[in-house]
């Protein structure tokens, strides 16, 4: 009767502890499916001086941009 009663006692125990953190969860990818969701659309591209012989380079928002290092170092900076 007494491992029965610790059984029970350590399963309330695990809910009552679980319960919290389960939650947290929840908000969490909550925000993070807000935060794609808010995106901003991308814009279409237009060239500039550095597109060259049918060959265009794409500035960070326009549709056809890739990330790459140079992008990933400027939103360190905050410059993006």
């Amino acid at each position: 009767m007494k491992l029965l009663k610790s059984i029970a006692a350590t399963a309330l125990l695990a809910v009552f502890l679980a319960g919290p953190v389960l939650a947290q969860d929840k908000m969490s990818q909550d925000k993070m499916d807000s935060k794609k969701t808010k995106e901003a659309p991308l814009k279409e591209h237009k060239c500039t001086a550095a597109c060259k012989d049918g060959k265009h380079v794409y500035a960070h928002g326009e549709k056809g941009h890739k990330c790459g290092p140079e992008c990933k170092k400027m939103a360190e900076k905050g410059k993006m």
